[in-house]
C-alpha cells in the first residue's frame, strides 16, 4: 500500500497535520488556563481589596470585638466558592468561613509563618483543588493576615471541556482532512497516471505518439514537455538507425551481388582465357576495396557513437595536415581538369594528426567528386578557420540539414561516377562531423553568392 504515491502523499499531509493541530490544541489549551489563572487571580485580589475596605469601614463600630467584627464581616461577604480566614499577626485564627477541617489545617500551617507579602499558593485538601491568596490587612487595631481560598473546580471544568472538545474536533478533522487529502492528492496525480498509461502504449511500432500535456505550465506539464522531447528524440534516433540499416543494407548488397556475379561468372564455364579471369578478378578487388571501406568507415562511427574514438591530443600545425591532404587529392583532381587554389597562414592547434587528416582528406574528396570538369577548389585557413570551396552543383535547401546523415547523398547514383580516395558511400561527411565534434570543432556548410558549396571548420582550442 505505501509503494502508492497518493496513499504516502496522504500519510504525509496527516503527519503534518497531526502534528499542527496537536501543537495548535496544546498552545490554545495551556492559554485558555493561563487566561483562567489570571481572572482568577484578579478576582481573588479584587475581592481581598473589598473585603479590607469594608473591614475597615466598620472599625469604629462600638461594643464589638476583633473576632466578632470580622465574623460578621464574613458573614456578609458569603459568595459561592468563596471563603475567608482571618489571622492574627501570630497566626491566631480570628474568623474563619471555612468547613473543612483538612482546608483549615493547611491554612493554619500557612498563617503560622507572620505576616509576609501577598502571594498566591495552590492546595489540594480534600480532594479539591484550591487557590489561595493570602494579604496583609492593617488596621488601627493591629495588623492581621486574610485568606481568601477559592475552589478551581469550575476552572477545571472549562479546561476539561476544552480537552474534551479537542479530543472530538482533532481526530475528526483528521479524518476528513485524510479523505480530502487522498482526494486532492489522486485529482492532482491524475495527469501522471494518464502519462504513465499513455507511456505504457508506445512502442517501436507507434513512436509518433505523446504523451498528454493538460497544463503546460505547472510541474507535471513541463514533466511531459520533456518527456514528449525525449520521444521526439528517440523517434528521430529510430527513424536514423532504420534509414541507416536500410541504406547500409543498399550499400552492402551491391557491392556483395557484385563479387557474386562476377564469381559466378568466373567459374561457370570450365575454360577461360586469362583475359577474362584477369577482368573479373579486377572487379572483385574493386569493390572489395569498396567493401573494406565501408565497413572502416561503419566501424569508426560506432567507436565515435560508443565513445571509444577518442583524440590522441598533441600540438599539430594545421595548415600542414590541410597541404598533405591537398598534395593527396591533386592527382583525383587533375585526372578532372579541377583547379585547386591553396592559401594559408601558420596556425598550430591541440589534436589527433591523423583524425584530422581523414577530416580534411574527406572533404577534399568530396569537393572533387561532386565538382563540375574544369571545375575549382579553393582552400585557405586564417584565424583558425578552415574553408573549402568547390564550384559544384546547389545541393538545395531540402537537403542541407541532411548531408551529414549516413549514407546519404544527394544523388544516389552519383556515388561511383568518379574515382574517389573513400568509399563513395555517404559516411565522409558523416565521419568528418564525428572527427570535428571530438576536437570542439564546429563544421557548418552554406552556398555563396557565387554559386559554390563552401564547408567552414572552426577550431575552438
Amino acid at each position: 500500500m505505501l509503494d502508492s504515491i497518493r496513499i504516502r502523499l496522504t500519510i504525509w499531509y496527516l503527519t503534518v497535520l497531526a502534528l499542527v493541530m496537536i501543537a495548535f490544541a496544546g498552545l490554545a489549551y495551556f492559554s485558555i488556563l493561563r487566561v483562567l489563572t489570571r481572572e482568577t487571580d484578579n478576582n481573588l485580589v479584587e475581592m481581598a481589596a473589598n473585603f479590607s475596605a469594608e473591614v475597615q469601614s466598620h472599625e469604629h463600630d462600638p461594643g464589638l470585638s476583633v473576632e466578632k467584627k470580622f465574623s460578621d464581616e464574613i458573614g456578609e461577604f458569603h459568595f459561592r466558592d468563596y471563603h475567608f480566614v482571618v489571622y492574627d499577626s501570630s497566626g491566631r485564627q480570628l474568623a474563619s468561613s471555612v468547613d473543612n477541617g483538612d482546608i483549615q489545617a493547611s491554612l493554619d500551617d500557612l498563617a503560622k509563618g507572620g505576616l509576609t507579602a501577598p502571594g498566591f499558593f495552590d492546595l489540594a485538601a480534600a480532594d479539591e483543588r484550591l487557590r489561595v491568596y493570602r494579604s496583609p490587612l492593617n488596621l488601627r487595631s493591629g495588623r492581621y493576615q486574610l485568606f481568601i481560598v477559592l475552589s478551581l473546580e469550575d476552572q477545571h471544568a472549562i479546561s476539561a471541556g476544552v480537552v474534551s472538545v479537542f479530543l472530538v474536533v482533532v481526530p475528526l478533522a483528521l479524518i476528513f482532512s485524510g479523505l480530502g487529502g487522498y482526494f486532492l492528492a489522486r485529482k492532482s496525480l491524475f495527469p501522471v497516471a494518464q502519462m504513465s498509461g499513455r507511456a505504457a502504449s508506445i512502442s517501436a511500432a507507434n513512436l509518433d505518439d505523446r504523451l498528454p500535456v493538460n497544463n503546460p505550465n505547472d510541474e507535471l506539464g513541463r514533466l511531459a514537455i520533456v518527456l514528449n522531447a525525449l520521444l521526439d528524440r528517440l523517434e528521430s534516433s529510430f527513424e536514423q538507425q532504420r534509414r541507416f540499416m536500410a541504406d547500409a543494407s543498399h550499400e552492402l548488397r551491391t557491392p556483395l551481388a557484385i563479387v557474386r556475379g562476377e564469381s559466378e561468372v568466373a567459374l561457370s564455364k570450365d575454360a577461360r582465357t586469362m583475359e577474362e579471369y584477369q577482368e573479373s578478378l579486377r572487379i572483385v578487388n574493386d569493390e572489395s576495396k569498396c567493401l573494406t571501406e565501408i565497413v572502416e568507415g561503419l566501424f569508426t562511427l560506432a567507436r565515435a557513437d560508443s565513445g571509444e574514438l577518442r583524440a590522441k591530443v598533441r600540438e599539430v600545425y594545421l595548415d600542414e595536415v590541410v597541404a598533405d591532404c591537398v598534395r593527396s587529392i591533386r592527382t583525383l583532381a587533375d585526372k578532372r581538369n579541377i583547379a585547386i587554389e591553396f592559401s594559408s597562414e601558420e596556425t598550430t592547434i591541440r589534436g589527433d594528426e591523423a583524425l584530422l587528416r581523414r577530416l580534411f582528406l574527406n572533404l577534399l574528396d568530396n569537393a572533387v567528386k561532386y565538382n563540375i570538369d574544369d571545375g575549382k577548389i579553393r582552400i585557405t585557413i586564417a584565424d583558425r578557420k578552415v574553408t573549402v570551396s568547390n564550384t559544384g552543383e546547389d545541393i538545395g535547401e531540402d537537403h542541407e540539414k541532411l548531408i551529414f546523415d549516413r549514407f546519404y547523398r544527394v544523388e544516389k547514383n552519383r556515388s561511383h561516377k568518379h574515382e574517389t580516395l573513400t568509399s563513395g558511400a555517404g559516411l565522409g561527411l558523416s565521419i568528418a562531423q564525428r572527427i570535428a565534434e571530438l576536437h570542439d570543432a564546429e563544421i557548418l556548410y552554406r552556398r555563396s553568392a557565387d554559386g559554390e558549396n563552401i564547408f567552414e571548420i572552426s577550431f575552438l582550442r
